[in-house]
């Protein structure tokens, strides 16, 4: 059953803050897997359950499924459980989408940003905004932040979050649990079956489709340089990055520089290992 409603208060924010020591929160039970319980995680589940509900009930599914297979990894390995922060993870990876909002004058979009840039700075305002009004500002300093923050940016980096916080990587590893390929076992069969039961995985790949095509449409210039262009070309009437792709980028400074040093040679001495770098 899906969690509705949220109890609130700085009663409770307190009591909770009282109640565990550092490294304990308390927890509950969704899809059979153990989460972190804390007020600012209810209100993250609530969000994602009100907001999407009218017009993109897929992609609740998404964030839940997201943090689900992300705590359930987490649960099966003990050690790596008591070392991170819980809360930035469940926060992190409900809201890791919030640039995906098709909503008249969404909050959470801009002309001038990728949806992953988006999603993750508009995650730390949510945030701060939410602790601005309940309680808890102290305890989200800018570390805690930047790690939610570099977690939702680094989304679809593949690579990237090897080399980021741990909390932050497992936003990251969380949300590349939903794609093709075959199980993990950091999950294990009886989560996933749990976890897509609840949370269905039906309509996944036709809403992202929806989504990314949608992108192209309506911040085109966001797009050119990155993946979705592929979903513009493919899909979208008019739509060309042809001069506005990294390539076209390069290709124009490189004639704009030969036209300014016409007398400048470029030479380039190339080493034994015929410029691979990795024989």
């Amino acid at each position: 059953m899906k969690f509705s409603g949220i109890v609130s208060g700085l009663a409770l924010a307190n009591a909770a803050a009282a109640s565990c020591k550092p490294g304990q929160h308390p927890t509950t039970t969704v899809a059979g897997v153990e989460v972190i319980d804390t007020p600012i995680v209810r209100a993250a589940r609530e969000f994602v359950e009100e907001y999407y509900k009218e017009y993109q009930p897929y992609l609740t599914e998404h964030l839940y499924r997201t943090w689900l297979f992300g705590a359930a990894a987490i649960n099966n390995n003990a050690t790596l459980k008591a070392q991170l922060d819980l809360e930035v993870h469940a926060v992190g990876s409900l809201l890791h989408d919030l640039g995906w909002d098709i909503k008249p004058h969404s909050p959470y979009v801009t002309a001038e940003y990728s949806f992953e840039i988006d999603s993750g700075r508009f995650a730390m305002e949510w945030i701060k905004n939410w602790t601005a009004i309940n309680g808890g500002a102290e305890k989200w300093d800018e570390l805690r932040l930047q790690k939610v923050n570099i977690g939702i940016m680094l989304q679809t980096f593949v690579g990237a979050q090897d080399f980021v916080f741990q909390d932050s990587y497992w936003i990251t590893r969380s949300v590349g649990f939903e794609f093709p390929g075959p199980e993990s076992e950091l999950i294990g069969a009886e989560n996933y079956d749990n976890i897509w039961k609840a949370y269905s995985n039906s309509t996944l790949f036709r809403g992202t489709n929806f989504t990314f095509t949608n992108m192209a449409v309506y911040k085109p210039a966001a797009t050119y340089t990155t993946f979705i262009a592929d979903f513009g070309k493919a899909y979208v009437s008019g739509y060309d990055n042809s001069e506005n792709s990294l390539f076209a980028l390069i290709q124009s400074g490189l004639e704009r520089e030969v036209d300014l040093y016409p007398n400048v040679s470029f030479v380039q001495k190339i080493p034994p290992n015929n410029a691979n770098p990795l024989e």
